[in-house]
């Protein structure tokens, strides 16, 4: 009476196969994240360990105080107007050829010159 074929097993194969594929690219992906996310933490546990050793050398060699260090540290985050315990850079202008410059570049992308320099730059 009907002659319509259904092909069940294949559909239903290969929608899970490729669901399978998909589950293991974000397993792969998420395990990756998770591998960078460790040595992140890794990476910032030792720079707070070496900022501590630092302000301990300076405070005891050159005699500052904690006051000193909030002081300064307040001075850094106001640099970009705001109080946010971060130093984002702005876009600024170009002292050479006057065009706006991006804070993602260190360098005038118009003519070369060089707008940050700093080491601490990101």
């Amino acid at each position: 009476m009907f002659s319509m074929k259904y092909n069940y097993g294949s559909d239903i194969n290969s929608g899970s196969y490729t669901g399978s594929q998909s589950a293991s690219r974000a397993e792969s992906k998420a395990t990756s994240l998770e591998s960078q996310v460790k040595r992140l933490r890794a990476d910032l546990a030792r720079s707070l360990m070496i900022s501590e050793a630092l302000w301990e050398l300076l405070r005891d060699r050159a005699k500052l105080t904690e006051q000193d260090l909030h002081k300064k540290l307040y001075e850094i985050d106001m640099r970009d107007g705001v109080l946010d315990g971060q130093n984002k850079r702005k876009a600024q202008k170009c002292p050479d050829c006057k065009h706006m410059v991006s804070s993602r570049h260190s360098v005038c992308i118009y003519c070369g010159k060089v707008m940050d320099d700093s080491v601490f730059a990101i």
